[in-house]
């Protein structure tokens, strides 16, 4: 893999890790399904001081409004998440992908935690130094850390699925 490059089975890997994820993001929610609100977020701003500008803030604050009615009407979805996580192998990366695409409600949880991903680091050096978790991570996957592969990874994603929020 030739510089910041994201193989398939990477691709496949954090979009269903993410699209799983919102389903214990929705869980911490301070709302209740079926009276789900931007407010209900679990997200406290003061925590996040420094990471984004305002009008970020409130379209994350849309998006996870967005993942929560998708998991509210959807729960069979994080089942189905991670079994397809568990399955992601080197060779059927790009035949998962496929199946992440085509269903509408999983292909929108992860362009939703991509699109987030980005609005709160959108350079290398913003991901960087605000010590997100992944830069922690002992998960192998999410590790290769030393040129930041793990912002490359979501930016890659977003850019070949058409998510970019900088587009």
């Amino acid at each position: 893999m030739a510089g910041n490059d994201t193989s398939p089975e990477i691709k496949a890997k954090i979009m269903l890790d993410e699209a799983n994820l919102a389903f214990c993001e929705t869980a911490e929610r301070k709302d209740e399904p079926g009276n789900r609100n931007k407010e209900g977020s679990a997200w406290e701003q003061g925590k996040m001081d420094g990471e984004f500008d305002e009008e970020d803030y409130e379209r994350i604050l849309e998006l996870q409004l967005e993942a929560a009615n998708i998991c509210d009407t959807h729960p069979e979805l994080e089942d189905k998440t991670s079994e397809l996580f568990q399955k992601v192998t080197a060779d059927n990366a790009e035949e998962i992908i496929k199946q992440i695409t085509e269903d509408p409600d999983v292909r929108d949880l992860a362009r939703i935690a991509v699109t987030i991903f980005l609005l709160r680091f959108p350079t290398v050096q913003s991901f960087v130094n605000k010590g997100h978790p992944l830069v922690l991570a002992t998960d192998e996957y999410m590790l290769e850390n030393a040129d930041a592969q793990n912002w490359h990874d979501y930016k890659n994603i977003a850019r070949d699925m058409g998510w970019d929020p900088a587009d």
